[in-house]
């Protein structure tokens, strides 16, 4: 079999990123209309319902069924294993093509499928809280954000930014605005800074080689305060070697 040359690797490479890209794509797509769906339908539980044990609109199974959770399975006993793996079986049954995860509330058995069935709600007390971090979270400050240039499946090419800190670009899709949808994203770069983001990483910079000169000062200081120290205790040592 003939060696492949550096371009045909470089094109297999890309086929596979534009494969994962139009996959990542179609489940982006897939999981959208799903919630549309869910809203249009009234597929969603509401906090009062689910305290009164309202079944999951998605399966009808119950979402708080009172059973206890399932204990480790290396503390199953017999019968728990074998009920277990009933339900699991079930489970993949059921929703053998739906490529989700699964759910289950804390104190129920039942498993939910992350594409057919809603997440449960939030209560009062848990939507308070998210909206107290929400309010704290400041702006953006651009001089923190880094541009990509993203190849989408559609060959669409956009920007987009996010903190500098990442090494690479973190999602898998993202809205054409041109095609008006979601696309999968083939490629990604990171382009160069951008004035406002070097002049920031300078004054990081400067900022950083202030305190380790200050820091270097002071372990300087104290390593001549020792020097001073050691001199002293050796002249004194030698004083008392002397002849008398």
């Amino acid at each position: 079999m003939a060696k492949l040359t550096e371009e045909e690797k470089a094109r297999r490479a890309l086929n596979r990123r534009r494969k994962a890209a139009l996959e990542a794509e179609e489940d982006a797509i897939r999981w959208e209309e799903k919630q549309r769906e869910w809203d249009a339908n009234g597929t969603r539980l509401t906090w009062a319902e689910l305290v009164a044990r309202v079944p999951c609109r998605g399966c009808g199974l119950p979402v708080i069924d009172g059973r206890g959770g399932w204990p480790a399975l290396l503390a199953m006993d017999d019968e728990q294993r074998a009920e277990y793996e009933a339900a699991d079986a079930d489970f993949k049954e059921r929703h053998a093509d739906c490529r989700s995860h699964r759910w289950s509330m804390e104190g129920s058995a039942t498993a939910h499928c992350g594409f057919c069935c809603p997440p449960p709600p939030l209560s009062e007390d848990q939507l308070a809280a998210v909206a107290s971090v929400l309010t704290r979270v400041r702006p953006k400050d651009p001089a923190e954000l880094d541009t990509w240039q993203l190849t989408l499946t559609c060959d669409h090419v956009i920007r987009k930014t996010q903190h500098h800190s990442h090494t690479y670009w973190s999602a898998s899709v993202a809205t054409c605005p041109d095609c008006q949808r979601i696309r999968g994203i083939v490629t990604t770069e990171r382009l160069p800074p951008s004035v406002v983001r070097r002049d920031a990483e300078q004054h990081r910079l400067a900022d950083d080689l202030a305190k380790a000169r200050l820091e270097h000062e002071r372990v300087q200081k104290r390593a001549d305060s020792v020097r001073t120290r050691i001199n002293e205790l050796e002249s004194q040592l030698a004083d008392l070697d002397k002849p008398r």
